[in-house]
């Protein structure tokens, strides 16, 4: 935890219910527009609580930002499985792990999504990497076996194609998921990702 939000208890359940409604607010109304009081009605705490926490409404924003970013990074860190040395079963697990924090946390993704122009001047790849050094090297390269790879392949364009057409999977489900506010089918996501990681071992695998 940055040491400017140590003071933040997030294990607490209303400081929890706070972020979660804060999320809300936020992603469903413009900066402006997004009301403190409801975020404390929603959230069912006092505004005393709130303002405990938060100086004001763009003290909450920012940590928003912070806490948003650095949970899904902590969570990612936390799940993925750096025993596995294949790269395409790295991203497949990679790709479920973020769908299940998609489902657990919509309003935060879409937090991220609304928000990114504000997120580090819209580099959130850099910010990332800002407050959990060297992850991207990690989950790209750390313990991975590229010896299967035919000889003639690109390794590099390999990943760009992998990490992209999974990562499509993954928006094609989101949207889905907007229009019809039901979770996303984890099961069909796996099955797709499966399905799609049968083809580039056919093609990329010795």
């Amino acid at each position: 935890m940055d040491k400017k939000y140590e003071h933040i208890d997030i294990k607490n359940d209303k400081v929890l219910r706070i972020i979660n409604s804060s999320f809300e607010v936020f992603a469903k109304n413009d900066i402006e527009k997004a009301s403190t009081n409801a975020i404390v009605k929603k959230a069912e705490v006092s505004r005393g609580l709130l303002y405990h926490y938060f100086k004001n409404k763009e003290d909450l924003f920012q940590f928003l930002i912070y806490f948003s970013t650095k949970f899904m990074v902590d969570d990612l860190m936390n799940n993925l499985g750096f025993k596995e040395k294949d790269f395409i079963n790295r991203i497949k697990e990679a790709v479920i792990i973020k769908c299940e924090l998609m489902n657990s946390y919509p309003y935060m993704i879409e937090f991220i999504e609304k928000y990114r122009s504000k997120i580090n001047r819209g580099n959130l790849k850099k910010y990332v990497e800002e407050l959990s050094p060297g992850i991207m090297e990690k989950i790209y390269t750390h313990n991975l076996d590229f010896s299967p790879v035919k000889e003639d392949v690109d390794i590099e364009k390999m990943k760009m194609v992998i990490i992209a057409t999974l990562g499509e999977i993954v928006r094609n489900h989101w949207e889905l998921r907007k229009d019809t506010e039901k979770e996303m089918d984890i099961a069909k996501i796996k099955e797709e990702c499966d399905s799609y990681a049968e083809f580039f071992k056919k093609h990329f695998y010795k």
